[in-house]
């Protein structure tokens, strides 16, 4: 089967206004700012205001990349949603962002791999357009991490935010840039590692699941750390080394994790820390959101003008564990 080379077309984002500052936490939980920022390199991160949902971010964000794109909602065959703060259980968040934008002729579906999703959400879409099954599919990472917070928990409340991004999916002829050149994804047998327990089939809501805080993201920092450093490496080596090795490569677009994670990474590959994105700083882990938000700011920053013909890879690992990449040359 000949299979059509597939691009990114356009580029969307969507944060919440409310700001959750180092100093605002400082108020609420045994922290400081900078302890805070010595650790992770946050600052600050956004946080949905009540009454505004994965669906309405995950929207905006979504007309934003439809509109950079210069394609219509009735022109898209499929939404994929990646994210672990889904509206509800079901029905998919997917479909009423398909009802939101008026996506007349697409179906869609929820993708459940936490700060992975987006990453994997890419390359399912991606190999629908190289198919030639879709003209033109709409990628989404979004999450409201917020509201699956425990706020007097220092380990996990300091990390997370909200926000959505997403990506429009077409034929590379199409897309005029940002070739969909292959990815990978693979998991780890240490589902434990970040978890939300309450609320499924093996631990159902109840009053004991609400009194025991499962609803509540958890996560043993440490394993995920290690784990985190070493993968992210060994992503990066691999994604390029069919593709030119490392003098090819222009940025990592990585999954906002940590800034320490980051820049562990980078000194582990030998890489200087320029090549590497990073905005950690302004809006926390935004788990499957964060790698669109990042590729969308570098877009409007004219980031990706001088990378013309380079690679950019997008990394990612999460709950699961799970982890993988994509690769497009820019």
């Amino acid at each position: 089967m000949n299979l059509v080379p597939a691009g990114i077309a356009g580029f969307g984002s969507c944060l919440p206004e409310r700001r959750l500052t180092n100093f605002d936490l400082e108020k609420i939980v045994d922290t400081t700012d900078e302890w805070i920022q010595q650790r992770t390199g946050i600052r600050e991160r956004r946080i949905a205001a009540d009454g505004e949902f994965s669906s309405d971010l995950a929207t905006r964000a979504a007309r934003m990349a439809l509109e950079d794109a210069g394609v219509a909602p009735d022109e898209i065959d499929l939404v994929v949603l990646a994210t672990a703060t889904p509206d509800q259980q079901f029905p998919a968040t997917a479909v009423q962002v398909i009802e939101s934008l008026g996506c007349t002729r697409a179906g869609g579906w929820d993708l459940s791999a936490a700060c992975s999703g987006f990453v994997f959400g890419v390359q399912a879409g991606a190999q629908y357009v190289r198919a030639g099954t879709a003209r033109a599919v709409l990628v989404i990472g979004v999450e409201t991490l917020s509201r699956i917070m425990d706020y007097t928990d220092r380990t996990t409340c300091i990390l997370f935010g909200d926000g959505a991004g997403a990506v429009v999916l077409t034929p590379h002829e199409r897309s005029g840039g940002f070739e969909y050149l292959d990815g990978f994804l693979g998991s780890a047998p240490d589902h434990d590692a970040i978890i939300r327990p309450g609320g499924g089939s093996r631990k159902p809501a109840s009053h004991a699941t609400v009194d025991n805080g499962d609803h509540f993201l958890k996560m043993d920092g440490r394993r995920t750390f290690k784990f985190a450093v070493r993968t992210f490496a060994d992503l990066v080596e691999r994604s390029v080394a069919e593709h030119g090795g490392f003098d090819q490569l222009g940025v990592v677009v990585p999954h906002q994790m940590n800034q320490r994670i980051i820049e562990a990474a980078a000194e582990r590959l030998g890489l200087p820390i320029e090549r590497f994105f990073s905005n950690v700083h302004k809006y926390g882990n935004t788990s499957a959101a964060s790698i669109p938000i990042a590729m969308r700011e570098m877009r409007e920053d004219g980031l990706f003008t001088p990378l013309a013909g380079k690679l950019a890879c997008m990394v990612a690992f999460g709950s699961g564990l799970s982890f993988g990449y994509f690769l497009v040359r820019v």
